[in-house]
């Protein structure tokens, strides 16, 4: 089955609909991942800065008490520097910088000079001048003949060919030294900075410590998040849109069957039904189910209707035919007895019309009412409404030399119903009854009540009903095979069986036989 692509169709937006959830999925657990990142690894380079502040502040208190040159001064600072892996500078009291280190080189000569290390007896110094083929130089100097904060010049600390003497290159990370690049770009730096107060041995204030462009530590692991965190997204983006189009494929496949189904009913195909065999989602079963049973009922009621309009016309055509015949005959007729014998016939037709016309008005205003009709019900002594219908039948029987007999409880007995419609059944049986039973014949009313119904028999000892017409008997316009004698339309039965289904009730007709008389049974539940 074709299906069309209407940006406002399900199979359209539902791909798109787990699209967008993916999407803001995505962005809101990503962006709280990364602010998370951020916030940890921004509070890890703010303590490695505070850190290296506490640890060194003693020594530098201690350096800026010993009154050394400005240069002096400066190599220090830029030793410590390289050692902490970061900017530092040195503020006086009146917010002058007095030393300022700059951001530190990530590669630097290390030189150790050989002799006996005694404990607090280290030099650090980076020479104005370095060999151009090693770079700045830093010196570890274990050696009692330079007592601290003494700066030696370069070519002291190191002399030439001296034995033990050691120069190595390092390469500076946030993860210490070591004599080979990790691959991380030393130029990123942390914005974070520390400040501490530095005051001298009598507690007199020195100036201020200032520590800054410290290692980004998660510089590089937020930048490896994002990017995967970017591919993850677009993946889980493309699955979710796949999985809704899954979706909307299995949703909108029942829907568009039941649409397809809907279009050739429309087209005018009545037999058309939906089979679902195949799909599990129970709601969709129920609906097809539902549409299916809906379908039956349309091509049933189309069907009866169609039957229904072409009996009434075929009814409707034979009286008119003759009325119009007769009334033609009586035009063209000049003699006045024949003529009012002609015009007579006329009238009989007509009112065999009229009462065609009334059973078939009836009989549609009874179907078509629908279940607010059953609100307007109101009790119904059927015992007394029975026993009077029953006194004026008995009275015709009686003069027709027939015999009836009535069977009625004396106790009222009360149904729910439309009083007129239940006096209509009452009459329409016995009418048959009385029609179809010779004189001499019997005819028999009976009224009993059960448990929780009421039923009311009405036999006869008249013609009989054919066993083939039994089935059909309270179809529209069926008449049966021995009755073509006696007068009638066809409706009136059919009228008794929509005003007893109406009422909740049941009806049916038995006979022995041709010639062996006939019982109708009504069944009506009690108020």
């Amino acid at each position: 089955m074709v299906i069309p692509m209407n940006r406002n169709s399900i199979r359209w937006r539902l791909p798109i609909s787990y699209a967008v959830i993916a999407l803001v999925a995505a962005l809101s657990l990503g962006s709280m991942m990364l602010l998370v990142l951020r916030s940890y690894y921004a509070q890890q380079e703010q303590e490695y800065l505070y850190g290296n502040a506490i640890t060194l502040q003693p020594v530098i208190e201690q350096i800026l008490q010993s009154d050394l040159p400005q240069a002096a001064l400066q190599d220090q600072i830029k030793g410590l520097s390289f050692l902490s892996q970061t900017q530092i500078r040195l503020i006086d009291t009146s917010g002058n910088i007095i030393a300022d280190s700059g951001v530190p080189d990530a590669n630097q000569v290390v030189a150790v000079s050989g002799g006996v290390p005694i404990a607090g007896n280290v030099m650090f110094s980076v020479p104005a001048n370095p060999p151009a083929e090693k770079g700045p130089l830093f010196i570890y100097k274990s050696d009692q003949s330079v007592p601290l904060p003494q700066v030696v010049p370069f070519e002291k600390q190191i002399p030439p060919g001296k034995a033990g003497d050691i120069i190595l290159s390092v390469k500076a990370s946030p993860y210490g030294y070591g004599f080979v690049a990790v691959g991380i770009d030393p130029s990123r730096r942390s914005s974070q900075s520390a400040t501490l107060l530095l005051r001298a041995s009598d507690g007199n204030k020195l100036g201020v410590l200032e520590f800054s462009n410290g290692p980004s530590y998660g510089a590089d692991v937020i930048n490896a998040v994002t990017n995967a965190w970017l591919v993850a997204s677009l993946f889980a983006i493309v699955i979710a849109a796949l999985t809704g189009w899954f979706i909307s494929k299995r949703v909108t496949s029942p829907v568009l069957a039941l649409e397809h189904a809907t279009r050739q009913m429309e087209s005018g195909d009545l037999s058309v039904r939906v089979n679902l065999q195949n799909e599990k989602q129970q709601e969709f079963l129920s609906l097809a189910n539902s549409f299916n049973g809906m379908a039956e009922q349309i091509e049933q009621t189309v069907s009866t209707l169609r039957a229904f309009v072409a009996d009434a016309a075929h009814e409707l055509h034979t009286p008119l035919t003759a009325l119009q015949a007769n009334i033609e005959l009586a035009r063209d007729e000049e003699n006045a007895s024949a003529r009012t014998r002609y015009l007579s016939r006329a009238q009989e037709q007509g009112q065999r019309l009229e009462a065609l016309v009334k059973s078939l008005l009836d009989l549609s205003r009874i179907e078509a009412a629908d279940a607010d009709a059953k609100s307007e019900f109101v009790t119904v002594d059927l015992i007394q409404l029975v026993k009077e219908i029953g006194e004026q039948f008995a009275s015709r029987a009686e003069q027709t030399d027939r015999s009836f007999t009535m069977n009625i409880p004396d106790d009222a007995v009360s149904v729910l119903g439309n009083e007129t419609q239940l006096r209509q059944v009452v009459i329409n049986l016995l009418e048959n009854a009385l029609k179809f039973t010779p004189a001499d014949g019997q005819i028999i009313l009976n009224l009993e009540q059960t448990d929780n119904e009421i039923r009311l028999k009405v036999s006869d000892s008249g013609i009989g009903i054919p066993p083939e017409d039994l089935p059909h008997l309270f179809e529209r316009f069926h008449r049966g095979r021995n009755v073509s004698e006696f007068t009638g339309n066809g409706l009136g039965l059919a009228i008794v069986k929509a005003i007893v289904q109406s009422h909740s009730g049941k009806v049916e007709a038995q006979s022995p036989g041709l010639g062996e008389g006939s019982v109708f049974i009504m069944n009506l539940p009690l108020d």
